[in-house]
């Protein structure tokens, strides 16, 4: 027994010389790499959902305080901007791509308030819903009709 533990010693220690990292550091690393892919893939299934942070953690099994270290370590931002980012994102490609009306587009990312998702929006882009696709418009009609929209 003693002698499978050295070996498993031996290992573990060539394993961070070969990468350069200290064991722990090593470790702690692939762990949040890993934590913070399935954060992701959890964030593309529920950002409409509007899950709160201590949601997310709970379903990846791990703390609120662990995941937004991991986040912050791997990403630059809390959990909650990467939440916030993913809606943003999308909202800004409904607003260039569909003619809805913009509180339309609130309720289909989970917002429940018009205003709110204006004020949301305006805080994060510097301007109203409205204003950002008549800005993205104009924009594509200065680039000039696509080859899609020829006959």
């Amino acid at each position: 027994m003693t002698s499978s533990h050295v070996l498993l010693l031996c290992l573990h220690l060539w394993r961070s010389v070969i990468s350069g990292e200290p064991p722990d550091e090593a470790a702690h690393r692939g762990d949040g790499t890993r934590l913070v892919g399935n954060f992701l893939q959890m964030v593309e299934l529920h950002y409409r959902d509007g899950w709160q942070v201590a949601r997310y953690a709970a379903a990846l099994g791990v703390t609120e305080d662990k995941l937004h270290a991991h986040c912050k370590r791997e990403k630059g931002v809390s959990p909650r901007a990467v939440v916030h980012l993913r809606l943003i994102k999308e909202a800004c490609t409904r607003l260039q791509q569909l003619d809805l009306p913009v509180e339309q587009i609130g309720y289909g990312l989970g917002f429940r308030d018009p205003g709110y998702f204006s004020r949301f929006f305006r805080k994060r882009q510097g301007v109203s819903p409205g204003v950002y696709r008549r800005r993205s418009r104009l924009e594509q009609m200065r680039r000039g009709a696509s080859y899609a929209a020829w006959p």
